[in-house]
This record gives structure tokens, C-alpha cells and sequence, in this order.
């Protein structure tokens, strides 16, 4: 089985969110592994960040594996002063 990658961009904030939903929203339908590379993301804003955390909700009710890429320090940085945990994303798998 391949794999399905989708690269999340430098940022996710609500000027761009409506792609970036589009693209999460088409892998949840793919029958493919799922890597989310998120090396280049250092901006999100509470939309992005909520969106994130909704599509890893979905991925685990619908027991989906999700492999994240590169996930940086900043990111973490950036989820914790909105008050949104995302264990997942952070070196363990689901």
C-alpha cells in the first residue's frame, strides 16, 4: 500500500485555512498511510490550530493511522499558548 503525504505549509491561519481543510478533508478519504509533514509550519493561528485538532479527533474515531513529519518546537510553542494539546503530533503516532 502507498503512502499519501500532505505537506501543511508555512502557516495555517484563517486567511488560508479553506485549502488546507480541503486537503485534510480528501485524506481522510484516502485507503493510504497518511503522513502530515509539517517541517515548514512556524505560524498558526486558534482557526488553524483548531482545525488540527479536529482532524486528529476524527483520525482517531475513525482509527485512522496518522504518521506526523518534523513537527518543530515552535509548533508545540504555538499550540500551547492556545491551549491546545495534541500529543500525537509530537512523537507518538496514533
Amino acid at each position: 500500500m502507498s503512502e499519501y503525504t500532505l505537506a501543511l505549509g508555512s502557516e495555517i491561519t484563517i486567511r488560508n485555512l479553506q485549502p488546507i481543510y480541503e486537503s485534510l478533508s480528501k485524506s481522510l478519504q484516502s485507503p493510504q498511510a497518511l503522513t502530515i509533514n509539517a517541517s515548514e509550519l512556524n505560524k498558526l493561528d486558534t482557526a488553524g490550530a483548531q482545525l488540527l485538532y479536529l482532524f486528529t479527533q476524527t483520525c482517531n474515531e475513525r482509527s485512522l493511522v496518522v504518521h506526523w513529519q518534523g513537527a518543530s518546537p515552535k509548533l508545540a510553542e504555538n499550540l500551547k499558548e492556545l491551549g491546545i494539546d495534541i500529543p500525537t503530533i509530537f512523537g507518538n503516532n496514533q
